[in-house]
């Protein structure tokens, strides 16, 4: 009997020492498993990435047949699948957002385990699905919960920092593609950061102005906008007070001075206690240069209108007042209808650029030859005895044109006009035409005042005129040049001021027109 005890005593406690390894082996387990979990969330990484990897763990750890992670955006109400392993059933029909009571009734149907991952409101849910016939494993499950606060965080700190790095990328894409030039500098004014819009507005690469004072880098004070201790920078760095809006001026890397205008702001930055200042700028020149060409345009207009009232009202108190024999009557009635075409002139080519720039020019196209063209204008000039001084150089041979003659015509009057007017009364106007492929290019040459470098783009705008010419005594609008201009480019063709090839003083106006298709030079 005492064997049969004994026997008996020895199994009970190997049984004890087994039951105990076990328990040992599995809390061994599951320290292992919250191990696994916890370097599994240390290692972060993108949600959906680190929701992958952590579905898969929970699986292999609480025996789960499958897995489904449901998270909530910050500061969202709603869960969405994040991640699920193969076979896991379907919560939501349309893989949609679900409320809480929503995802509590599709694990119910789908006889799901659900496990809330933090405090309430839960930031996620767990849904685990045993093996058919077999449940969990209780102390899996009880890793996983001991986790979930830990899963919580983890999984809220992985969404953060993933809208931190869209917001940052968006940011960064926001700057980079401004138009503005965006310049930020440290408390030292020394320049942090240049988007590719002030680069390309200074005229060099961005990474040799990080670090540069921005007074090396803006030149202000070269460009006459302000002194180097007047900064706008400096000034909201030391004040703390924005400026919304100021005008100033930088000097590029090829020394042109450019006009600029925009607010300056101050902003706190890490670490605690350094500051930033932003200065978003915007090229102003062309608003700039519009006010000039209004201020020029009003003079004109003005200088334009005033004189031609002014004969026309002089003459007609002369011929209201005065006894003037007929010979005198008829003088002052040719100045004055002098005077009333200039006005006329003036108000149809302030209506022909209003019509150029608000419709769409329609042409009414058809088969024409140059020469017919030249004719034409000959005849006009015929009753003003200019005929005589148009010379023309092989216009008979040409192929013919394709656009509307009146428009046409209206380009050569005009430029043919400018060279009667602006060359010496005796001295020849030179027509002249070559064929190219699909081009007729057409110069026309005077000897008159010439047109400066610096002014032949500019004449080809509206109300501008070279100052050799504003400073005789020949009236214009400078309205001429700039309707041809638009007139040509509606052709499809182009206008352009040269000297001419002869090196003899005067201008050379070139354009060019289409030629009929299937004609051929």
């Amino acid at each position: 009997m005492n064997d049969v005890a004994l026997h008996d005593r020895i199994a009970s406690l190997e049984q004890e020492v087994r039951r105990a390894f076990e328990d040992a082996q599995r809390e061994a387990d599951a320290m292992f498993a919250q191990y696994q979990l916890s370097q599994l969330l240390a290692s972060g990484g993108r949600p959906a990435d680190l929701a992958n990897v952590v579905v898969a763990e929970i699986v292999r750890v609480c025996g789960a047949a499958a897995c489904t992670l449901l998270l909530r955006e910050p500061g969202a109400t709603l869960f969405r699948q994040t991640a699920a392993t193969s076979g896991a059933p379907t919560l939501a029909a349309d893989d949609g957002p679900l409320s809480q009571d929503e995802v509590s009734r599709s694990a119910t149907t789908t006889e799901a385990i659900l496990l809330p991952l933090g405090e309430e409101p839960p930031e996620g849910f767990l849904a685990l699905w045993p093996a058919a016939g077999s449940r969990l494993d209780p102390d899996g499950v009880r890793v996983v919960q001991l986790s979930r606060h830990e899963l919580a965080v983890a999984f809220r700190s992985a969404q953060l920092r993933e809208t931190l790095d869209r917001e940052r990328q968006e940011l960064t894409a926001i700057v980079n593609g401004a138009t503005d030039a965006i310049i930020q500098v440290d408390e030292d004014c020394r320049i942090v950061r240049i988007n590719p819009a002030a680069s390309q507005l200074l005229g060099q690469f961005s990474d040799a102005s990080i670090g540069r004072r921005c007074s090396d880098v803006l030149r202000c004070a070269e460009a006459g906008a302000h002194a180097e201790d007047a900064c706008p920078l400096a000034e909201v760095i030391q004040s703390g007070r924005p400026i919304a809006y100021r005008e100033a001026a930088v000097l590029d890397a090829s020394g042109v001075v450019t006009c600029v205008a925009g607010g300056y702001s101050r902003a706190a930055s890490e670490p605690v206690g350094r500051v930033r200042a932003t200065a978003i700028l915007r090229d102003i020149s062309a608003v700039r240069a519009l006010e000039q060409l209004r201020e020029g345009f009003v003079a004109t207009i003005s200088h334009e209108l005033r004189t031609p009232l002014a004969l026309i009202r002089g003459y007609t108190d002369t011929l209201l007042h005065l006894q003037l024999g007929p010979g005198e009557e008829r003088h002052y009635l040719d100045r004055i209808d002098q005077a009333t075409q200039r006005l006329t002139t003036l108000v149809t080519e302030i209506l022909d650029i209003a019509h150029l720039q608000a419709d769409p020019l329609i042409l009414e196209r058809r088969p024409v030859s140059f020469a017919a063209l030249v004719a034409r204008l000959r005849g006009d000039l015929v009753a003003t005895s200019q005929d005589a001084r148009v010379a023309t150089t092989q216009l008979e041979d040409l192929p013919l044109l394709e656009v509307d003659p009146v428009r046409i015509g209206q380009v050569l009057e005009n430029v043919v006009g400018n060279a009667l007017k602006y060359a010496p009364p005796d001295s020849p106007i030179t027509i002249g035409a070559i064929a190219s492929a699909e081009w007729l290019t057409v110069t026309i040459d005077d000897e008159g005042l010439g047109i400066p470098e610096s002014d032949r783009a500019l004449v080809l705008e509206p109300f501008h005129r070279a100052h050799n010419v504003r400073e005789s005594n020949i009236q214009g609008t400078g309205l001429g040049l700039y309707i041809c201009r638009r007139l040509l480019e509606a052709h499809g063709g182009k206008l352009w001021v040269g000297d001419r090839p002869d090196a003899l003083s005067g201008t050379r106006v070139s354009f060019t027109l289409p030629l009929l298709k299937g004609e051929t030079a």
